[in-house]
């Protein structure tokens, strides 16, 4: 009868004690018999979120919780202060508000070096209903992690439960790594292999996309209908709280043309999901390529509610939507950014008969025998036939192995036409062999180094074939048999010296022998060449080992980054660049373009050396990115391009260069404007005899004013408009970061006595694992060997977290972990005397695992039914005084919740009066300094005399409950 009368006090919105967490009613099932349920969602921090259908007549010892819980403060001895200073700062800092949109939370909850500019977007993204926002910003100024604060406030305030990422393959693993290391959210891959390992696990029909809640996929494959239907289906017509990060967005925005413009594959797909998710977040450097359809077009992807392709973007229509910064506007503001300084490396004097020389004399003359055929065909027929050319002259800039083998190519395509034979004749096929080879996608076909190099040289050669073919279209048999014959003889010479070294290289063992090596010893500096071409790359590589032979661990100190690279590979190459060289023996990284997009590396690097120049200027720019960026140490960084003096190529590619500069420091968001019409140019003929003066000189003065004007007018682009509007935001957001600090910031000196108090409460304390400083910083090294941890097996996860270096695929759990160490923590940027970050030490903060593990020691509801919750503590004032605190949070359905804060009430102790007049709250200003006086006490943790052992609160405290 008692129960049932109990029962009958249950309705929806109760909460229940019960299985030793407490619960919220969300529904009551049932006809009010004895066989109702109940449906619940666990309200404990430690289990946040959890559903329970009960019987309610048959838990054992089940209770509605008593709404006045402060009877149960001071039941038993007063808590030393330092743990419950620990308990109140886990409680607070694990508080979170959805209420108010200018508090920003996830700043304090990351391990970033924060700068007040990157808070732009995450201040714009409180503000909006929808969270639909395009991040611009320059090249290398951090919007991967101004994309992670995205992403953390919003899953903070409960806003959403779902994330997808897509980003060009090179940098899935990348985007990984950061958001779990510095925002303590773990992503999984959707891949081939991992879409194999969940057919084996949970059979063939799986769908991926149901086995987690926060993915990241390739650019390529969600355009592959194998991995796209999945995601729709469980995305339905409409998903709520469902977050799509684009990055690289302005490969998804259609090329220009028609009124609405000409879609990609990439575009058709972005276009068919974007829509499914409530919230969405694009991030490009070059978000308007100069056409307006284009632009407005990706702008209705991003938010189909305010942009409508082929309608007129006005400033303040994106305004809300968009944040646009470059490094030279905040350069102007102090904030600190390496000086570029771009330099020509000159080949002069070599002999005539030098054979890139003679080879580039007989090239032209080649295109000059082609010209007089092609010049009579339609044109159409004379655009696509020119291409072979173009192709050819390409790579014999890059290199005479790489022009070499691709020649051997258009030769048998010829003899092929020659003979009677077909020869494909795909046009699309053909303007691919002048464009950048797309080599990108080995690694997820799962082909990896020999494999995929044959994989990348058979899409080139096939790409040359078709060119060569279309470039013998309607050719004579003469003619033929004549331009045969000239490129019988370029083959010969350069099939002579394809092996060989070059100016160029020589010219490079001369200079890492003066600046990478004393003697055979190599010094810390590092390089990075970047090549075009898988066949220039292996070529470098073997010259570059020949030469460099004798030095010290050769065999160690060259790494490549190419398109053929797997993916376990990429990543370790990547973390043994990025390591103290004092540690890791890597100093010079070959890359292809595969590298070019979105990779960090120049923690130990500031030297760049372009062996060939693409004839992009986006590439271009993107290369020199990757050590051009935000946490760079050094002032200076260092670009060099090499430029024959003797040829008359190097005049185009030298006007190339210093336009993509002036296009950076001038132009700005708008430059793809002039980019794309400079590769227009030099792709549709190449650099034919006699018109490299005339070809540089229209290069250096391209200048297209109309859509200049236009793309200025659509981006609110004009140089003093943007630095009035960010003078305007950067004052802004240093005061809402300050604001926001002082409610819910963390003292990464808070967090390490926290994590000292809990550690100890395990049986360790923190100081004796104290390592060596990190500049000023103390960091701390944790065994977990230690008997604190082996006796719960739940420490491994955590401690998996700071490995130095992820777990490859297909190793076992326990080869990993024997052989990738645990690095040191801190509990603040470890930044060392030069600015680097310590790569041997991982920053912990409130979301790493480790933290969480810790903390959910004072959180835990077992931990919590043996605090007492009061303490008496020695504080810095003259009078006593008592502070209630008392913990709100606000409920939405699954328990979510919507909004929480700590609420304090204070009072000064008056001895006097105690015994006939209650205590009276203080004023705003006496409770600021009482909090302030605890704050200082908390850190301080003194027990006052007297209260340490005593079996009972006293009778003060049973007197004010």
């Amino acid at each position: 009868m008692v129960r049932a009368a109990i029962r009958e006090t249950i309705g929806q919105g109760s909460f229940v004690q019960l299985r030793g967490r407490p619960w919220l009613v969300e529904e009551l099932n049932g006809d009010g018999t004895d066989l109702q349920t109940l449906s619940l969602s666990c309200i404990a921090d430690d289990a946040q979120g959890e559903r329970l259908e009960v019987l309610w007549d048959a838990e054992i010892g089940p209770a509605v919780l008593d709404q006045d819980a402060w009877r149960n403060v001071g039941q038993g001895l007063p808590d030393s202060p330092e743990v419950l200073a620990a308990h109140l700062r886990t409680i607070r800092w694990r508080s979170a508000t959805a209420a108010d949109r200018d508090l920003l939370q996830a700043p304090f909850r990351a391990g970033i070096r924060l700068d007040a500019y990157q808070l732009l977007p995450l201040r714009k993204a409180l503000r909006l209903p929808r969270v639909n926002l395009l991040i611009a910003d320059d090249v290398g100024l951090g919007k991967t992690v101004e994309a992670g604060l995205v992403a953390r406030e919003l899953l903070s305030r409960r806003r959403i439960d779902f994330i997808v990422i897509a980003a060009p393959p090179a940098m899935t693993a990348q985007w990984q790594d950061e958001l779990e290391a510095k925002f303590g959210l773990s992503f999984e891959i959707i891949d081939r292999e991992r879409v194999g390992e969940m057919r084996r696990l949970r059979g063939f029909s799986v769908n991926p996309w149901t086995t987690g809640s926060r993915f990241i996929i390739s650019h390529h494959l969600l355009t592959d209908e194998v991995y796209a239907a999945g995601l729709r289906d469980v995305l339905g017509e409409f998903r709520a709280r469902a977050l799509f990060i684009l990055d690289e967005a302005h490969h998804a925005a259609p090329s220009a043309g028609t009124r609405y413009a000409v879609s990609s594959q990439l575009t058709k797909a972005v276009r068919e999901l974007a829509e499914r998710f409530e919230h969405r977040l694009f991030l490009t450097a070059t978000p308007h390529n100069g056409h307006s359809n284009s632009f407005s077009a990706l702008l209705e992807m991003l938010d189909p509610q305010r942009f409508t392709r082929g309608v007129e973007i006005r400033p303040r229509d994106h305004e809300p939507v968009m944040v646009r910064r470059l490094k030279a506007d905040l350069r102007r503001l102090g904030e600190a950014f390496p000086e570029r300084i771009v330099e020509a490396i000159p080949i002069a004097g070599l002999p005539e008969d030098a054979p890139e020389l003679e080879l580039a004399r007989r090239l032209a003359a080649y295109d000059e025998l082609r010209k007089k055929r092609i010049e009579c065909l339609p044109g159409q027929k004379a655009a696509l036939a020119k291409l072979a050319f173009v192709g050819l002259q390409q790579r014999l800039l890059s290199s005479i192995a790489a022009f070499a083998r691709t020649m051997k190519v258009h030769r048998a395509t010829l003899q092929r036409v020659l003979d009677g034979d077909q020869a494909a004749r795909v046009a699309a096929a053909a303007q691919a062999f002048v464009e950048a080879p797309a080599s990108e996608d080995c690694a997820e076909l799962g082909l990896e180094d020999e494999s995929a190099e044959r994989a990348i040289d058979a899409d080139d050669d096939a790409t040359a074939e078709a060119a060569s073919a279309l470039g013998a279209i309607d050719a004579a048999q003469n003619d033929l048999r004549t331009e045969l014959a000239a490129v019988d003889e370029m083959l010969a010479l350069a099939e002579r010296h394809a092996s060989r070294p070059d100016a160029r290289v020589h010219w490079l063992v001369d200079w890492i022998k003066a600046n990478m090596l004393a003697g055979t010893a190599w010094n810390r500096r590092r390089l990075i060449i970047f090549t075009e071409y898988e066949d220039t790359r292996r070529w470098l590589e073997r010259r570059l080992r020949e030469a460099l032979g004798e030095t010290d661990r050769i065999d160690e100190r060259i790494g490549v980054f190419t398109g053929a690279t797997g993916s376990d590979r990429r990543e370790e190459v990547k973390r043994l660049f990025n390591t103290e060289p004092d540690t890791e023996p890597l100093r010079i990284l070959i890359c292809t373009d595969a590298a070019r997009e979105g990779i960090n590396l120049q923690t130990y690097c500031s030297d760049l050396i372009h062996f060939d120049l693409p004839w992009n200027p986006s590439r271009l720019e993107q290369r020199n990115g990757r050590i051009d960026r935000k946490l760079q140490p050094s002032k200076q960084i260092f670009c060099r391009y090499f430029r024959y003096e003797q040829r008359e190529a190097d005049i185009v590619l030298d006007a190339l260069v210093w336009k993509t500069e002036t296009i950076r420091e001038e132009l700005g968001s708008v430059g793809q404007v002039i980019e794309n019409r400079i590769t227009r140019r030099l792709a549709e003929s190449g650099i034919g005899r006699g018109q490299a003066t005339a070809l540089a000189r229209a290069i250096a003065e391209e200048n297209d004013a109309e859509r200049l004007a236009r793309a200025r007018a659509e981006m609110d682009d004009e140089d003093r408009a943007r630095h009035e509007r960010l003078l305007g935001e950067q004052d802004d957001l240093r005061r809402a970061l300050e604001r926001s600090r002082e409610r819910v910031g963390v003292d990464p000196h808070d967090l390490q006595r926290v994590a000292a108090a809990a550690l100890s409460r395990a049986g360790l304390e923190l100081d004796s694992a104290r390592g060596d400083l990190v500049g000023k910083v103390p960091t701390f090294r944790l065994d977990p060997a230690n008997p604190a941890f082996t006796k719960d097996a739940g420490w491994d996860d955590a401690f998996d977290d700071l490995r130095v270096r992820p777990r490859k695929r297909g190793e076992r759990m326990a080869e990993w972990r024997r052989k990738a160490p645990i690095r040191s923590i801190a509990f603040e940027p470890p930044v060392m005397d030069d600015g680097r970050d310590a790569s041997d030490v991982v920053q912990v903060h409130l979301e790493h695992r480790l933290v969480r593990r810790l903390l959910s020691r004072f959180l835990s509801q077992g931990f919590q039914s043996r605090l007492s919750r009061v303490s008496v503590i020695l504080g810095p004032g003259a009078q006593p005084r008592v502070v209630l605190m008392g913990r709100l949070a606000v409920y939405g359905a699954n328990a979510q919740r919507l909004h929480e804060e700590i609420i304090p009430i204070t009072a000064i102790w008056t001895e006097a009066d105690r015994e006939h007049r209650p205590l009276r709250p203080l004023g705003e200003s006496g409770e600021e300094r009482t909090l302030n006086q605890l704050e200082e006490a908390l850190r301080e943790a003194r027990q006052a005399p007297g209260h340490g052992h005593s079996p009972h609160p006293g009778p003060d405290i049973e007197r004010y409950r």
